[in-house]
């Protein structure tokens, strides 16, 4: 009788201990969300996968990115999927050139070649852990496999070397965005690939199409497999991130984490936004011209974005008071115009008029952008830190370690006033007029250990010269050329709304850039 007693109240007090932890929240077991996961024939745990994000140095991007493994890390920490490996390129892979992906492909081999998959994001991406082991289930990991969303040309383009020329469309290539995988032994060949050599382009442009060229070996090698569950622009803002205890009291079941949306990852349509926009007083823009463009090019400057830059000044080989331009003393160039840069830059450090401006914007004179959208951009960066902000390209990155960073010049090219004192200062020079500016700036700030900071938002060629996929995910800053087009058209369709809120009364600032500053 009296163990009786004794066992109901052993029962009783377990019980009651039971409920005092679950209501009061003060402990709790990890929900058991890997036992809901249906498997498909190809079993997959987070064991197997490795997952790399496309970081940046940049304190600012820096930080999304590791909101990116935070998350991945949150989710698997929560739903007891086990302890994920997340790899930070920037952080975690100590070379230049890791966002082209490529080359740093055998380190990361040798790290984690038990893996089955690597997946791949970027510094805004959202990955479901749970809804990527499923989809990945129903993919033989043994076989040479390359799983993203696909992108595809609308016409031949010259940021993709015009391949494919003939049916530009039916060339598949992954969206960065929306995250990508590959397995075990298509990773394994491409290690294997890349440490034999012979590979030529020195250049690096648009690596997401690179590689998948790189992928197809003329046809011989591994096309891109598109996953429908693969989703970018699919919302509007990435979600604040919260703590642990918050999500464990919004949920009641297992089932809560367990059930899986048609997309398993996404990317905002949105730029993230840090604050008000940057005043039109701290934005100071200088325009790249000659006397031969001084009727067209500018005029359609004049007429479309530069009408909302309060501050601006178009720099000429001549001066043209009808327009007006002032001369940087330089000599036009065909090519290169590295001289009538670093005559802006020597202007923007000395002329006292313009020592006011926190940030220069400088553009070619066929650039088209939005000055309301750069303004909001530009809210979430310090100009007394060195920013160097723009689309990045690369250059000699074809061994690990080598190569440098640099901005191409046509889609703009934004400096902080604290940049061009450290570039002025580090004695960098043109070896002549013709140099090529942009390159000679990331030689000059790889030299000098500047950080080149990358938008995908800014664009070195016309709208049509990128996949309607990409850019219906985005909201573009800029676009470059006015050949083939018509660069009053495009202005209003991308930017024209969204600075025509703008209310500008221009200044024309007095300017006087003498041929001995100019280098």
């Amino acid at each position: 009788m009296m163990v009786c007693i004794l066992r109901y109240i052993t029962i009783f007090y377990c019980l009651t201990a039971f409920c005092l932890l679950y209501c009061l929240g003060l402990s709790y077991e990890p929900y058991q969300v890997h036992n809901l996961i249906k498997q498909g024939k190809f079993a997959v745990t987070v064991d197997d996968i490795v997952f790399l994000i496309r970081s940046q140095k940049n304190p600012v991007h820096l930080k999304r990115a590791e909101q990116v493994k935070d998350d991945i890390e949150q989710q698997c920490r929560i739903q007891d999927l086990g302890q994920p490996s997340v790899l930070l390129l920037s952080e975690d892979v100590g070379s230049m050139g890791q966002w082209t992906i490529l080359p740093i492909l055998p380190q990361i081999y040798n790290l984690h070649e038990n893996k089955k998959w690597i997946f791949l994001c970027e510094e805004e991406s959202r990955v479901s852990v749970k809804g990527l082991i499923q989809v990945l289930s129903n993919y033989n990991w043994n076989k040479k496999m390359f799983l993203g969303k696909a992108l595809q040309d609308r016409n031949p383009t010259i940021i993709h070397h015009f391949r494919f020329h003939d049916d530009p469309s039916k060339f598949l290539y992954p969206d960065f965005e929306a995250g990508w995988l590959l397995s075990k032994p298509l990773f394994k060949s491409i290690v294997e690939r890349w440490n034999k050599g012979g590979i030529t382009v020195d250049f690096s442009i648009d690596v997401k199409h690179e590689i998948a060229y790189f992928l197809w070996e003329n046809g011989n090698g591994t096309t891109l497999t598109p996953i429908d569950e693969f989703c970018s622009g699919n919302i509007a803002i990435n979600a604040i991130p919260v703590t642990d205890k918050e999500i464990i009291d919004g949920l009641t079941t297992d089932v809560d984490l367990a059930d899986i949306d048609k997309c398993v990852t996404s990317h905002p349509v949105e730029f993230q936004k840090c604050g008000e926009p940057v005043s039109l007083d701290d934005m100071f823009f200088g325009v790249k011209t000659c006397t031969k463009f001084h009727k067209d090019r500018v005029a359609v400057v004049q007429k479309t974005w530069g009408k909302y830059a309060k501050n601006i000044v178009f720099y000429s080989d001549t001066e043209d008071k009808s327009i007006p331009t002032v001369s940087t003393g330089v000599p036009n160039t065909e090519r290169g115009h590295c001289g009538k840069l670093y005559a802006i830059f020597n202007s923007f450090n000395s002329d006292e008029n313009l020592q006011k401006f926190p940030w220069l914007v400088v553009t070619d004179d066929d650039t088209i952008l939005s000055v309301s959208r750069l303004q909001q951009y530009l809210s979430c960066y310090d100009p007394t830190e060195s920013v160097l902000l723009g689309e990045r390209y690369g250059f000699g990155f074809l061994k690990n370690g080598y190569g440098y960073d640099y901005l191409t010049g046509g889609g703009g090219m934004i400096f902080s006033r604290a940049a061009i004192t450290e570039l002025l200062a580090s004695g960098c020079k043109c070896r002549t007029n013709e140099d090529p500016d942009d390159m000679m700036v990331g030689s000059c700030a790889r030299q000098n250990k500047l950080i080149i900071t990358h938008t995908p938002l800014m664009h070195q060629a016309r709208p049509n010269d990128y996949s309607k996929g990409f850019l219906g995910h985005q909201m573009p800053i800029s676009f470059h050329k006015h050949w083939n087009n018509k660069p009053v058209e495009v202005y209003k369709d991308w930017f024209g709304k969204a600075d025509s809120e703008l209310n500008i009364e221009h200044e024309y600032i007095e300017n006087s850039t003498e041929k001995k500053d100019e280098l």
